[in-house]
């Protein structure tokens, strides 16, 4: 991608001025001198959006006087993960003027689902909703922020599926019913409710197929069943890795799973089917 500079202000009334809030195409940008430096960063903070010039800069960290979020001002990285790191903005000066580069970032999806991971793994309700609006805004397709809730429950759950990756699948399903503007909120939803059930929770190590493979999988559905009736959760989940590795089919590991569920299908008040089965629709 072609750069885009712009040019923002002299160099002589930036460091007179020392900080300098200027308007680009629409984009409010703070310019900042720093002994024989200067700095271009989003004017907004990334927290909610205070403008960035009426904070203090001292050894090279603006801090922001709304909530107190501080950030390098040579790379925009945030010491405080609740409020994300602001953009910069690459600079070049040329002869009395400073230009700016406003080319727009090539990774905003990446850096967006980074950043759902973030409010996920430190259960911040505002990032999770402001990153799902965000993917939803850039790429427009649900599942990617779907996924990305899916695969963190599924491994920060110690004890496996639960309640929290149930919602997210039933939001999910929703979705193709909702108007366009309230799929953000749905999703947020689903995902504020894996953050809650995986906070303070370790990550999960899966089992390893058994060795020697592939195994029959019908002597593993007869071994699963045994497992579970005895409860004997690793050597159950082992029959389940091990029908995987054999290449079962779908069907045939849907009928292994819920054999074992409806040989007792009131255990814990009929949960055990709720969340197989919203396992395998959001698989």
């Amino acid at each position: 991608m072609a750069n885009w500079y712009v040019r923002a202000a002299r160099l002589d009334q930036l460091r007179q001025a020392g900080r300098l809030p200027v308007s680009l195409d629409g984009q409010a940008i703070l310019l900042i001198a720093q002994g024989e430096r200067v700095y271009a960063l989003d004017n907004r903070c990334p927290h909610m959006g205070f403008p960035l010039h009426r904070g203090t800069v001292h050894d090279g960290i603006l801090t922001c006087h709304w909530h107190h979020a501080r950030f390098d001002i040579a790379t925009g990285g945030t010491f405080d993960p609740w409020a994300g790191d602001v953009r910069t903005y690459p600079v070049e000066i040329r002869g009395d003027e400073v230009w700016v580069d406003l080319t727009p970032p090539a990774d905003a999806l990446e850096r967006q689902r980074t950043r759902l991971r973030e409010g996920l793994e430190r259960n911040i309700s505002l990032v999770i909703a402001k990153a799902a609006i965000a993917m939803l805004d850039g790429a427009g397709d649900p599942v990617l922020p779907a996924r990305v809730g899916l695969e963190f429950g599924t491994r920060y759950r110690r004890e496996g599926w639960g309640q929290g990756l149930t919602i997210l699948a039933c939001m999910v399903n929703l979705l193709p019913h909702l108007a366009p503007e309230d799929r953000a909120q749905a999703l947020y939803h689903g995902l504020s409710a894996v953050a809650n059930d995986t906070r303070n929770s370790s990550p999960r190590f899966p089992l390893r197929p058994l060795p020697g493979g592939p195994h029959d999988v019908d002597t593993l559905k007869r071994w699963f069943r045994r497992f579970i009736e005895v409860r004997d959760a690793e050597g159950a989940e082992r029959c389940v890795v091990s029908a995987v590795h054999a290449g079962a089919e779908r069907r045939q590991l849907a009928d292994m799973l819920f054999a074992a569920i409806t040989d007792h299908r009131y255990v814990n008040t009929g949960h055990p089917l709720d969340f197989t089965n919203k396992a395998l629709e959001a698989l």
